[in-house]
């Protein structure tokens, strides 16, 4: 059949970071969905997703791998990964799975997405523009590719994007454009479709993996390298198209220098007992050890206190850690790499975010012609300042995260030992605010907030806003409170796209701007905020400021903030969850069901009676289980507008 690959690499010079990049700092989040619960299986994109992690990890980036997203995975998987681009020079976003165009917008589709329904596509699709959005706030240079399916397999053909029903193109996805410095790719023209090939690997995965890894070639002379061999693969039916708008080179693969050879020994036959102890010795001394390394950090130097310093003597890195990164303060180590002896003592580990398995990193000593085997384990551990104050859906952040209510005394403690310990992290800054805000004590936390911000920590401007707004400490000022949280949406917050949003929609201290404030909370939705899907749906539900009620729309929305156990999705719907229930009834599949099946009476006009208001819950039900929750303060500025958000 025909395989719908498609590659957008997106490189842009420009964007926001919490703190200066750590040299050669670059992130792929490699993703393949193949095993679609609705549609038939595909063939090629988790074996083509596991090549192109391999090539990244060789080419020494530290790569985020998952195969068969739901949604609620995705959402997770990028969360987490987006908290280790923060800063990094280049991010990179690879997906091989099912991608069709609406509208003029891409989209990729998750495992679990069925698109039966109008409102589906934004409840259960994920917009390529989103993707590039987040990038852009976070690294100096990024990259997507896309190796999708370009056939529509679902059975309806038309969806709502903002406040239009939108009919599905046909083949192919839509032309993408981008800012300066930006290289934009597709394995075939916009609108084409492209082949499977008769291997395991498409021809446009299959040709990139291998010259991606061609030693110091630049990203354009790759890209025309893969399109002679995909025009020849194709007997030119398929031919690789980009636009690109670079003003810098950009090398995915560096040539590595090569190892100092130790100085010829011409006695070294008789040596050769001598090293074998030495050897043994250095193995000995840094083998079968557990270091404990922080997540969220940086590059932490492992301090393995290698014995021995004879030139003659280097290190193999024989087996690498299945996540995360080793480096040397001057460079990323891929897999397979050399070290000299010198350069053991400076070897660093920076965990991957979200992984909190131990890894092992083997070591092959080598003295002359003698090797000897040494494991290190390493595990990462999450600092006691974000198990305490880590805030939900904190783009930023490392933890599930806590509301208010639930942070409890030794936060301030906790938080107040990680600045100490690390005054450049400005999330723990923003971390010891809130713990200070829960403790009462304002004037502190409003400072340590400022001070996270100021350090380039988003959810620290919003949080802002949401002082100004609530008049803690001082009168409540709606003007001073829009202008950080249109700061904030304008980096990808999703607390504040929500929160600019709803007062853009309702004019609440600016001019009203529908149009802007509906995209806001759409993109706010698409990033897992239950505050915005609920907005959303009494919107849809009431229909007001121009968009029109579809009680459909409104219901795909409802049933969204559900599947994250929103408890005010929930009541909006009439359900009252159990405090202090682990797993919520209703969040279990057979019951939903039920629930859907009561609230299609939805569709029928309700008596005349006052809208119901959204409020943020001063008690929660239960704890938030993953970062995706709503966000964790009411919102004063849309309290007595009628806008019930």
């Amino acid at each position: 059949m025909l395989r719908c690959c498609v590659f957008l690499a997106a490189l842009i010079l420009a964007g926001f970071t919490t703190f200066e990049a750590q040299a050669d700092r670059r992130v792929a989040l490699v993703i393949g969905n193949s095993e679609y619960r609705e549609i038939p299986a595909l063939k090629n994109p988790d074996k083509d997703a596991e090549d192109v992690s391999k090539t990244f990890r060789l080419a020494g980036f530290e790569v985020f791998a998952a195969k068969d997203l739901t949604r609620l995975q995705f959402e997770e998987q990028f969360r987490n990964y987006l908290a280790a681009a923060d800063g990094a020079d280049l991010a990179v976003v690879y997906y091989s799975g099912h991608g069709f165009q609406i509208g003029g917008e891409n989209f990729l589709i998750p495992v679990d997405a069925s698109l039966k329904d109008a409102a589906d596509m934004e409840v259960q699709a994920i917009k390529v523009d989103d993707i590039l959005q987040q990038l852009r706030s976070k690294s100096k240079i990024q990259m997507i590719i896309l190796d999708a399916c370009r056939n529509n397999p679902f059975p309806r053909k038309d969806y709502w994007l903002r406040d239009q029903l939108i009919v599905a193109g046909g083949t192919g996805l839509a032309q993408v454009s981008g800012s300066q410095n930006t290289l934009i790719a597709f394995a075939t023209e916009p609108g084409a479709v492209a082949y499977d090939g008769s291997g395991d690997l498409s021809p446009f995965s299959s040709s990139f993996s291998r010259r991606a890894l061609a030693p110091n070639q630049e990203i354009r002379s790759v890209m025309a390298a893969v399109r002679r061999d995909v025009v020849k693969a194709t007997n030119g039916k398929q031919v690789p198209w980009e636009n690109s708008s670079l003003i810098d080179d950009v090398v995915l693969m560096r040539e590595a220098e090569p190892p100092a050879l130790p100085p010829a020994d011409a006695q070294q036959s008789q040596q050769t007992a001598e090293r074998g102890i030495q050897a043994a010795a250095a193995a000995e001394a840094i083998g079968n050890r557990d270091i404990g390394v922080p997540v969220g950090v940086g590059p932490v130097p492992l301090k393995l206190d290698f014995p021995a310093k004879d030139a003659s003597i280097s290190m193999k890195l024989a087996s690498y850690p299945a996540t995360g990164t080793l480096s040397l303060p001057d460079r990323v180590l891929p897999p397979q790499s050399n070290l000299m002896a010198a350069e053991v003592d400076n070897l660093r580990y920076e965990p991957q975010v979200g992984s909190a398995a131990p890894v092992e990193v083997g070591l092959q000593i080598r003295v002359g012609n003698v090797s000897k085997q040494a494991t290190v384990k390493l595990s990462p551990n999450v600092d006691p300042c974000d198990q305490a104050a880590g805030e939900p859906l904190d783009l930023q952040g490392i933890a599930s995260g806590k509301l208010p209510s639930e942070i409890g005394s030794e936060a301030v403690e906790s938080c107040g030992a990680a600045v100490k310990a690390y005054p450049d992290i400005a999330r723990f800054r923003y971390e010891l605010g809130r713990a200070l805000l829960a403790s009462g004590r304002i004037d502190e936390a409003r400072q340590a907030i400022q001070d996270a911000a100021d350090k380039g920590h988003v959810r620290a401007v919003y949080e802002l806003g949401y002082i100004a707004a609530s008049g803690i400490g001082a009168a409540p000022d709606i003007t001073k409170a829009n202008s950080f949280y249109a700061q904030a949406s304008d980096k990808g917050d999703p607390y504040a796209m929500t929160a600019w949003g709803r007062a853009l929609f309702d004019g609440v201290g600016v001019q009203r701007d529908t149009g802007k404030g509906l995209d806001l909370l759409l993109k706010a939705a698409a990033m897992g905020h239950v505050g915005a899907m609920n907005d959303l749906a009494l919107i849809f539900k009431q229909g007001r400021n121009g968009v029109p009620a579809d009680p459909a729309r409104a219901l795909a929305f409802l049933k969204a903030g559900i599947d994250r156990q929103e408890a005010y999705s929930m009541a909006i719907l009439g359900l009252s969850p159990k405090q202090n229930t682990p797993t919520l009834a209703v969040c279990k599949p057979k019951v939903v069901t039920k629930v859907i099946t009561k609230v299609k009476i939805i569709r029928t006009p309700p008596p005349e009676a006052p809208p119901p208001t959204i409020t943020t819950p001063k008690d929660p039900i239960g704890p938030v289980p993953w970062r995706g929750s709503s966000g964790d303060h009411d919102h004063p500025q849309s309290r007595g507008d009628n806008s019930d958000g």
